[in-house]
């Protein structure tokens, strides 16, 4: 056997190269050491799977320092591992009486007794980013317990328990984390998207290969397929782009048999026209890599995409965050010999032509340092592939650790291999619900005056308390509410960007994002009507009229602005253009201003440049709104009809992107579905990764179809952990200081509700809470407390004995800030 010296580098890192290791055969062959071929070999002479491959990772560890080998000394390592582990006779006996050997215990899965393999607990060990030699000694301790232990017939959740807290002891909570997170990660309510990129010869293809069995991940996507099945649409003339590759200069109008477009590598600038066209393939090609993303999102897959196109900030993509667990990798090869070698060995293992690589190998390590600068601006996680085979378990590390900072909860024990399971659980958010003692009604509330006995019978079972929807003494709108009612901060979003995902506008980062009023003016430009009769039909065709609405003078091309039709009245409205800022106000007074003119449009801060820019735009954008509406041919029959005329835009709430805190981070991997008809709850919800469900007849005012609501609602509790339903009614009757309306409705709701607990069967879990108060004398919102119970399995009743706003002070959940809601609701277990 002829030994190698490894680099000193690698000596100090603590263990000897793993490179490749070369057999030679007795009349001289050489190929490469493939563990796999032992295996084979071994299985097919009659040894179990599992110590076949146990073998063969015994006799590579043993090789571990020497670059060659002949077959027969293999076959004299081969023999001398299974004299070690089976015996001299079992092992001798090996070539002529197959080894069948009875399983000495059985492992409980999914209610089927089967044979307890150790092939496949290693390679699960070996999933959370521990090396298969340490797996295998991990199985064999775990097998030494339960022989000491006489346990003969285990489920597989103690099986998994039993390897947690082997790692633990012996490899720390990180590594015993990570195991448990894997463990659980195929239920996990949404798909994993995992990114490799790196500049062409990293190793990104032989890495996913290895890798996604690894995760469970059984579907791989290549950019390069992506970019050729664009080819087949796209010609070179519409995107010449995509034409070349992407270590070369793309020609402006696609590829030319001239030399007249050609740039030069000997050209001073000739790296930066090499960075330009590839990141204008990539943005290409990218579009494609999102269709894939998304259709793994409906379908629910997991999937792992790899391709030299991906590199940060093209992905992840930000406004999926709460509909996949999406995480990126960038691959490197440090070492320039080794990346150069890599492009001979592929040519001479899969054919692939080598010289071309060769040739421009300065481009291709020119993006290679490009990407690598990429990563390191973005916080994106690198790992080198520059020594040996491919550096499986730290890409394993690298995924579960960065998994695991999403899903900490899953990194935790727990009595079996996953969580105990959810119990179906229904939250109704009774928008407005809050309100103070009406005259009207006697000096009760609407909710005290509802005959609710549902309601009522659901608070004398539960718990009841009070929540704070931003913090006591403040005022909440719909989005501060939402917010914390899908527990994230109820500042972390303004009302415009909020809008606008439920609008369906994309934000991108610099978007400025403002909530809309179609709105009436009268003779005088007063503000007579902030909602234009709640105008509802003709509000689409009217953000039509102003959607990409030209501003006047240069600023047509520097700033593009969006209007997409939301909830009524509502309008999103998107600014989009270089130097702009959200530090600004809008024109809208707000509820309870005495008819004057609208607000003018303003910056914060007076010495802010953008800010003051910005408001400019803005400011103009409403003159010229008013002018298109004035003439528009809906307002012209609004008015003929005696109805008041959508003819201004109010404008409020502006704010950009951020993102917002998945579930999972908060220990709440739910499966959740939202039904309803306001598009701010929805938007909101949707980005969070809630299925929607919506249809023409789920509104969100007084005439909302309650029966179709809580239809839905039956049946998405069958394949939901958690299903919201948004009633939007009694906040309307509110605003619109209609206490007799708010009452009925509250009555309505509660005989529906009444009728969903007698059609299901199922353990059941309600939640009743609200987004804010809304007093039915003023029709403005107040800061009130809002009142909530929680009810079902697992919940022990308290003293509470009707579900009103002052009943509910006396329950066991007291009061709380109602962005904890959610945890306490999946806490009370």
């Amino acid at each position: 056997m002829t030994k190698k010296t490894p680099p000193a580098d690698k000596i100090a890192a603590g263990g000897p190269e793993k490179g490749r290791l070369t057999v030679v055969s007795s009349t001289g062959v050489r190929q490469r050491f493939l563990r796999g071929m032992i295996t084979h070999d071994l299985v097919q002479r009659g040894l179990d799977f599992d110590a076949a491959y146990a073998t063969a990772q015994a006799v590579r560890d043993r090789l571990s320092d020497h670059e060659e080998v002949t077959t027969a000394e293999i076959r004299d390592l081969i023999r001398e591992e299974l004299e070690r582990t089976l015996g001299v006779e079992v092992a001798s006996g090996l070539s002529s009486a197959p080894l069948r050997p009875i399983p000495e215990r059985h492992v409980i899965y999914h209610g089927q007794e089967q044979p307890f393999s150790r092939g496949l607990l290693a390679r699960s060990i070996q999933a959370a980013g521990i090396d298969l030699g340490r797996a295998y000694r991990l199985v064999t301790e775990l097998e030494s317990e339960l022989r000491n232990e006489e346990i003969k017939v285990l489920p597989s959740g103690e099986v998994a328990r039993r390897v947690g807290d082997l790692l633990e002891r012996i490899a720390g909570g990180e590594s015993a984390g990570r195991y448990r997170l894997m463990r659980r990660i195929r239920r996990l309510p949404r798909p994993v998207v995992i990114y490799i990129g790196g500049a062409t010869g990293t190793g990104k293809s032989t890495l996913s290969l290895e890798l996604a069995p690894m995760l469970r991940i059984y579907r791989i996507n290549s950019t390069d397929t992506i970019r050729q099945v664009m080819r087949m649409v796209f010609s070179p003339e519409i995107m010449p782009a995509l034409y070349s590759s992407s270590f070369e200069v793309a020609p402006p109008y696609g590829p030319r048999p001239s030399e007249e477009y050609a740039v030069s590598p000997s050209d001073p600038h000739f790296g930066e026209h090499l960075v330009a066209s590839f990141e204008e393939q990539a943005a290409r090609v990218i579009v494609g890599v999102r269709a894939v993303v998304e259709r793994a999102i409906a379908e629910n897959m997991s999937i792992l995409v790899e391709g030299v196109h991906l590199y940060p900030p093209l992905v992840p993509f930000a406004d999926l965050e709460g509909a996949a667990y999406q995480v990126p990798l960038v691959l490197m090869t440090q070492d320039t010999e080794t990346h150069r070698i890599r492009f001979l060995a592929r040519a001479r293992l899969s054919g692939r032509w080598a010289e071309r690589y060769l040739e421009h190998f300065p481009s291709i390590r020119t993006i290679h340092e490009f990407l690598l600068q990429q990563a390191e601006t973005h916080d994106v996680s690198l790992l080198d592939t520059s020594y040996g085979e491919p550096p499986i378990g730290e890409a394993l590390r690298l995924v579960s650790s960065l998994l695991q900072k999403r899903l900490p909860e899953l990194g935790r024990p727990s009595v079996g291999e996953v969580p105990a399971a959810v119990t179906a659980t229904l939250l109704l958010i009774i928008d407005g619900l809050a309100d103070r003692p009406v005259r009207a009604l006697g000096g009760r509330t609407p909710l005290q005056a509802a005959r609710t006995p549902n309601l009522d019978r659901l608070a004398r079972e539960g718990q009841c308390g009070l929540t704070d929807p931003v913090a006591p003494g403040a005022v909440a709108d719909t989005a501060a509410g939402t917010l914390a009612l899908f527990g994230q901060s109820p500042f972390a979003l303004k009302r415009g960007p909020v809008e606008a995902l439920g609008a369906g506008i994309e934000l991108a980062p610099g978007d400025i994002a403002l909530r809309g009023n179609l709105a009436t003016l009268d003779a005088a430009g007063r503000v007579s009507d902030r909602r234009a009769g709640r105008i509802r039909e003709q509000a689409a065709v009217l953000a039509q009229a102003l959607d990409r609405l030209p501003l006047p003078g240069s600023l047509a091309q520097e700033v593009e602005i969006r209007v997409q039709p939301a909830t009524e009245h509502r309008l999103a409205i998107v600014l989009r253009g270089e130097g702009l800022s959200s530090r600004i106000r809008g024109s809208d007074p707000g509820d309870g201003a005495a008819p004057d003119l609208p607000l003018i449009p303003r910056p914060l801060d007076p010495t802010d440049e953008r800010a003051v820019h910005t408001a400019r735009v803005l400011g103009l954008f409403e003159q010229e709104t008013r002018r298109v509406l004035a003439m528009h041919p809906v307002n012209e029959a609004r008015i003929e009809a005696g109805l008041p005329p959508a003819n201004a835009v109010l404008t409020r709430g502006a704010g950009s992107i951020h993102r917002l805190v998945p579930l999972e981070e908060a220990g709440l991997p739910l499966r959740l579905a939202c039904i309803g008809g306001d598009r701010t709850v929805l938007g909101l919800a949707g980005w969070l990764g809630a299925e929607i469900v919506t249809g023409e007849k789920m509104t969100a005012n007084l005439d909302t179809d309650l029966d179709a609501k809580f239809g839905a609602a039956l049946e998405a509790l069958k394949r939901n952990d958690l299903v919201i339903v948004h009633l939007k009614g009694a906040d309307i009757a509110a605003h619109d200081q209609r206490p007799d309306l708010k009452v009925s409705f509250l009555e309505k709701v509660d005989r529906y509700l009444g009728e969903l607990l007698e059609h299901h069967p199922e353990p059941l879990r309600i939640a009743v809470a609200s987004d804010h108060a809304t007093l039915s004398e003023s029709g403005q919102h107040a800061a009130d407390p809002l009142p909530v119970l929680i009810w079902g399995q697992g919940i022990e009743a308290d003293k509470v004995r009707s579900f009103d706003e002052q009943s509910v002070a006396a329950g066991r959940l007291q009061r709380f800030p109602l962005q904890m809601f959610l945890g306490r609701l999946f806490d009370l277990s």
